[in-house]
């Protein structure tokens, strides 16, 4: 599937309503701040691959009519949503290190639309809870990242509308599910935490099973052949475990032939 053009509307992705839309400019230099002192690398690399990045909506109870979540590991009163420009050129790990360190710069879930140089739109989600090592208590640890091209996903399976609207952290945890099904997950009570872990095992499965067949096709020895296409049957069989796990039944899966 083509990717989704730079003019992707994030804001319509979600459904979110007038109240909920911003259009409010980030420096660079308040992203990065964050890791000014304990990681000048990550404030380096923010600094380097963020061209441009603006706030584009925020999720708060009286602004999309859903609860607010206090418990005792998090409290979530309102979740940002940012659209971040990468600059080019940026590595395929750069790019994913920044889109963490965006997540890890704030004390909230943040939902990011990351604008690729390639003119691609990825959302990037993750599971979070406050760093309670830092002092300030104004940062987050990662306990699960999942990154989407934002054009495979199921059209309208992001609207806000469609989720969980329990309370603010509920919302979250659905959206992150559903979109690492590709809008399609497969169960509702499929964890979010799994629908992440699932979506990661399937990527690193997809790419072994190009590699092997790549290597199969250019193997000389029969025998040698033989073994990479065994290899292969048996990963296609993993493969399409994970995604009756992952995906609904009636999804076109696509992906390696």
């Amino acid at each position: 599937m083509t990717g989704t053009p730079h003019n992707l509307d994030g804001a319509g992705l979600l459904g979110l309503p007038e109240a909920a839309r911003q259009q409010h400019r980030i420096t660079k230099r308040m992203l990065a701040e964050q890791f000014e002192d304990q990681a000048p690398a990550d404030a380096r690399l923010v600094t380097k691959a963020v061209a441009s990045a603006q706030l584009i909506g925020i999720l708060r109870p009286e602004t999309i009519q859903v609860p607010e979540h206090r418990g005792t590991e998090r409290t979530v009163v309102d979740i940002p949503v940012l659209e971040v420009v990468l600059a080019d050129p940026t590595t395929a790990a750069d790019r994913t290190r920044v889109t963490e360190l965006v997540h890890r710069s704030m004390a909230k879930p943040v939902v990011l639309f990351a604008l690729m140089p390639d003119g691609t739109t990825t959302l990037s989600l993750a599971l979070t809870h406050v760093s309670r090592t830092d002092p300030t208590r104004s940062t987050s640890v990662i306990d699960a990242h999942v990154q989407v091209p934002a054009g495979q996903i199921e059209t309208g399976a992001l609207q806000l509308e469609r989720l969980d609207r329990s309370d603010m952290w509920a919302l979250y945890r659905d959206l992150v599910r559903t979109a690492a099904a590709d809008g399609r997950p497969a169960s509702t009570a499929l964890p979010a935490a799994e629908a992440v872990s699932l979506r990661r095992g399937l990527t690193d499965l997809e790419a072994e099973l190009i590699t092997v067949v790549r290597d199969a096709k250019r193997a000389k020895n029969q025998q040698r052949r033989i073994e990479l296409n065994t290899q292969a049957r048996t990963l296609r069989a993993q493969i399409e475990r994970v995604r009756d796990t992952l995906y609904s039944a009636t999804q076109d899966h696509g992906g390696v032939a």
